[in-house]
């Protein structure tokens, strides 16, 4: 069994993945499109080109997504990202980060993790962290 994050967008799918790419997260390795499919009938023909299915894959990042016209923004979740290099995950969060609204600035946090969230220029929201290494971990917390 996998859990795999499914993200519906209105329209701009193909967009969203296309930057997720751009900014490194990782490559498109799936995309069907709506055209010929029984959903062409029911969204007319200016669907035709809008995403039926995609897959986006990465390093430890699997996700799926699809156009809908009747697709929901996401509410009350989030994508975590975890990367052990601070500085790597600092870049992640400001090139997905850019152009959408940044909810808690990417910098160290008082549990000794690097972290940050934002919602993208898309309405996904994302969160980024980095661990602490053990010694960056308030003594207090340490030893708890």
């Amino acid at each position: 069994m996998r859990a795999t994050p499914f993200l519906y967008f209105k329209g701009d799918c193909e967009s969203a993945l296309q930057f997720y790419e751009a900014c490194g997260l990782g490559k498109i390795v799936e995309l069907r499109r709506i055209e010929g499919t029984p959903l062409a009938e029911r969204d007319g023909p200016s669907w035709n080109q809008k995403i039926l299915f995609s897959r986006f894959e990465g390093p430890g990042l699997r996700l799926c997504a699809s156009d809908g016209a009747d697709s929901e923004p996401m509410k009350g979740c989030a994508i975590f990202i975890e990367n052990d290099d601070s500085s790597v995950a600092e870049k992640l969060f400001d090139a997905m980060s850019a152009g959408g609204r940044v909810t808690v600035p990417f910098k160290k946090q008082f549990w000794g993790d690097h972290y940050g969230n934002f919602t993208d220029k898309f309405g996904v929201q994302w969160a980024v962290s980095s661990a602490a290494q053990p010694q960056d971990v308030p003594m207090k917390l340490a030893q708890e």
